[in-house]
């Protein structure tokens, strides 16, 4: 499925149009909040999940199918049978399938959340800002995808009956890498349901970039032709540029078909040729050329990066990508943060003042109409828009009672003042005689 790396949190995500819905909302024991993306079958929230008992717990991705597929019984029937097989998937270097629901006539998938952004999305950002990628961190991305590859290709049950899980759209825009590190693929088996006639020409010539010959034929395919989609991923990030290119106005998916590779130009690598016979081989017309299994291209990769001392870590690697983007990310996490916080504190708290008492008024003060509300909240203590109607005014006052028109006179309250401090004083002077002694 296109646009999928909407999967990572990114603060200059492209949009493909509004949210259909309006945020934030329920679906489900999902709380939505951000409407972060939308491909060629779905629209994509940033969520929360909520526990039986209400409680936010941590984020997900909800991909809500659009309603012309989700009301397709073909397509809902074929998707939810390759989600409920990916929701089996569990390894490191696959995106996890954590839920898969209908509501209302809504189909919806929830999936992990990765932060950081996908490696289409790192390509275009290392052109954009002229920052090279290093080749440690391309060919340790491309040696995890494998990773991930080998492990669903020859996933096993627990009875230990092997399932055979083709992924069909293994692409740059799959490939999700986290601030930490990581590197997982998402959308295991999801595009199958997405066949030529549910799909825009914009879609397939998406899609047709990373095809095997044989898929582009509309033939079966198997795992080699996943096997073909990484060769391509390869080729691209050893020559820094797309491997089909269409000219003249031909459909992208005629170049796909005829998969003709050029060489790979020389970049002065440590034994280089052995990199690129890995490519070329990966990258076969005829799948029986190929690495038969994703394992197997993965061994000799990893075998060239320690002999060429072309290594690195999963630490290093985040380390490399937070310095680099991360910086780009913070506003639209800030964002969402905020997000997240208003959402949890639940709705603004509105304090009303009451109206001053007036001398012998019984009834409602005719100015309290127009004091101001505060929201303790969202204005942090500033007068908001006027109280309109004569709700405010109406309230009992439970301030306490002011002084009566006499005591109001300085003069009176000099007076009384006198009659207090001269009566306490003949009290002292009386004690002082012997007041209380007298026989």
């Amino acid at each position: 499925m296109p646009d999928t790396r909407t999967l990572t949190s990114s603060g200059n995500r492209p949009r493909t149009g509004p949210a259909r819905r309006q945020l934030p909302c329920e679906l489900g024991r999902y709380v939505l909040f951000d409407h972060i993306g939308r491909g060629g079958m779905a629209d994509l929230y940033l969520a929360r999940s909520r526990t039986t008992y209400g409680d936010a717990t941590r984020l997900v991705v909800i991909k809500e199918v659009i309603p012309e597929l989700a009301s397709d019984e073909h397509f809902a029937t074929t998707l939810i049978s390759e989600a409920k097989l990916a929701a089996r998937l569990s390894h490191r270097n696959v995106v996890t399938v954590e839920d898969l629901g209908r509501e209302g006539g809504v189909l919806y998938i929830a999936m992990e959340y990765v932060e950081g952004l996908d490696l289409r999305e790192l390509l275009r950002s290392c052109t954009k800002r002229k920052i090279a990628l290093p080749i440690v961190s391309s060919l340790f991305v491309h040696a995890e995808v494998l990773q991930a590859l080998e492990y669903a290709h020859h996933f096993c049950d627990a009875d230990g009956s092997e399932t055979r899980v083709v992924h069909r759209d293994v692409s740059p825009s799959n490939v999700l890498l986290s601030f930490d590190g990581e590197v997982k693929l998402c959308d295991f088996g999801i595009a199958i349901a997405m066949t030529a006639d549910r799909m825009t020409a914009e879609v397939i010539e998406g899609k047709a970039g990373y095809m095997s010959p044989e898929q582009a034929r509309g033939e079966p395919i198997d795992p080699r032709s996943d096997i073909f989609a990484a060769g391509i991923i390869l080729w691209e990030l050893l020559s820094g540029r797309r491997l089909y290119k269409a000219a003249g106005g031909e459909p992208l998916l005629e170049v796909a078909k005829r998969a003709e590779i050029p060489p790979i130009k020389e970049r002065g690598l440590p034994d280089e040729k052995r990199l690129h016979q890995i490519a070329r081989r990966a990258l076969a017309r005829d799948p029986q050329e190929r690495y038969q299994r994703a394992g197997e291209m993965r061994d000799e990769l990893n075998e060239y990066r320690a002999g060429a001392k072309l290594t690195t870590s999963a630490i290093r690697f985040g380390e490399w990508l937070s310095e680099h983007f991360a910086d780009e990310r913070v506003q639209g996490r800030r964002s969402r943060e905020r997000a997240l916080a208003a959402l949890e504190l639940g709705p603004p708290v509105v304090i009303e003042p009451l109206p001053p008492s007036r001398p012998g008024a019984s009834g409602p003060d005719p100015d309290a109409a127009s004091a101001p509300s505060v929201d303790s909240r969202a204005s942090g203590g500033r007068p908001s828009a006027p109280s309109k109607g004569p709700a405010a005014s109406q309230r009992p006052s439970t301030k306490p009672a002011g002084r009566g028109p006499f005591l109001q006179h300085p003069l009176a309250v000099l007076f009384v003042y006198a009659l207090v401090v001269g009566g306490v004083s003949f009290g002292i002077l009386w004690l002082l005689t012997g007041g209380l002694g007298a026989p």
